[in-house]
């Protein structure tokens, strides 16, 4: 069975996405070496009050995927798995921290908790469910190991450049599936297509999915949303005007969260250095704001490129239904210090923002020349200076 000509995708995820800070040579270093080397805890929008229907469990859970966490909970309590509400779903490969809501009938079942994997740590009653976005973002401690002898220096100059103007938006490559296979569903599914379906990847490779399943349909168009924005601000990084404002850029504040569209570009590039707004990219959709402008012809001509049109994402229906999203966002409470295995780098992002982004930047690109030193020796190589450039770029890590 040969893959229909609608299912055809011409996209394949951008990769590698660029660097802000691609004039810096970065640390090296690998990620997730471990499962503690990552870890993520939930900064919730609002504590549970104490009274109500619904029960709030702040759960650990290590190396276990979002939905095999709702099924694992939903098992031992014996309630429903819709009847589970997360703020947002965290990393599999990590040790994350986070508020869920189950109803208030389930507190009898905590004892039959018995996955090793999860622990819940706190229990208090609210009035409502916990929904998807409920949450102010996301705290990071993630671990780098085997970078480079000079890490320290680097890493100095690197925090010091993104606590200044922070780091692009990206959404991480997660985002389009395993070899961009959900990224060619959302492409599909925008060109008509339905049910089971062989969808052809850029690399030649057919895959065999079922556009009948509602969770695939919903990660498919978001995911052709995302790759689209993508190459909007790889597009306005070439063209260095990512921490420009261009005239009919649609702009959101960043204390309401409210956006409008500039006509004195001038002016709201002062407000946009002092970080009171953000310029945003396109999440192609019918209802989404359209940039007019230099901005509206920049990014309509990105979607062209990408072979795309506006009535292609209306085919998505309310799966598609369109917003904005900043371009680049401030990263908060970021520190770093170097142990016996490599690197270590806290911060907070904002909900839906991408940790790999910062370490992204951070870690690269590398200088061929420059040896790894794994171990003990990372330590003995951060010299008083390099420390002394450290505190200069920022605090140290003090924990959460």
């Amino acid at each position: 069975m040969s893959a229909d000509p609608a299912c055809i995708c011409p996209l394949s995820p951008l990769d590698p996405l660029p660097r802000w800070t691609a004039d810096l040579p970065g640390c090296g270093g690998t990620m997730r070496m471990e499962i503690e080397d990552f870890e993520v805890e939930e900064l919730p929008a609002y504590l549970p009050c104490g009274q109500g229907d619904h029960l709030y469990l702040w759960i650990e859970k290590r190396d276990m995927a979002a939905e095999t966490l709702r099924k694992v909970i939903a098992r031992g309590l014996g309630v429903s798995p819709s009847d589970i509400g997360m703020a947002g779903l965290k990393d599999r490969r990590a040790v994350t921290r986070q508020w869920l809501s189950v109803p208030r009938k389930a507190e009898s079942a905590l004892g039959r908790l018995d996955d090793p994997r999860v622990t819940v740590l706190d229990a208090a009653l609210h009035k409502n469910k916990l929904r998807t976005g409920h949450l102010r973002g996301n705290r990071f401690r993630i671990r780098l190991r085997g970078v480079l002898g000079n890490a320290a220096a680097l890493v100095a100059a690197k925090v010091a450049r993104i606590a200044e103007r922070g780091v692009p938006n990206f959404y991480g490559s997660q985002r389009m599936g395993h070899g961009g296979a959900t990224l060619a569903a959302g492409w599909a599914l925008a060109h008509g297509a339905h049910g089971f379906v062989r969808v052809r990847l850029p690399d030649g490779t057919d895959h065999g999915l079922d556009l009948g399943d509602r969770a695939l349909r919903r990660l498919a168009a978001s995911a052709l949303q995302a790759e689209v924005f993508n190459r909007t601000l790889a597009a306005r990084m070439d063209l260095h005007t990512l921490d420009r404002v261009l005239d009919g850029d649609v702009c959101e504040k960043t204390d309401t969260g409210g956006q409008f569209t500039t006509d004195a570009p001038d002016r709201d590039q002062l407000r946009l250095d002092a970080g009171a707004i953000a310029v945003t990219g396109p999440m192609w959709g019918p209802r989404m704001t359209l940039a007019q402008g230099e901005a509206g012809e920049l990014e309509g001509r990105v979607l062209a490129q990408c072979a795309l049109r506006l009535d292609d994402f209306a085919a998505l229906g309310h799966l598609a239904e369109g917003t904005r999203r900043p371009l680049s966002v401030r990263v908060a409470e970021l520190r770093w210090h170097c142990d016996d295995h490599g690197v270590v780098l806290t911060f907070d992002l904002p909900a839906g923002a991408y940790a790999t982004g910062v370490v992204g930047e951070v870690a690269g690109p590398v200088d061929p020349s420059e040896p790894a030193i794994p171990g003990p020796a990372v330590r003995a190589a951060v010299t008083e200076s390099a420390a002394n450039d450290a505190e200069a770029a920022g605090p140290r890590e003090q924990g959460y």
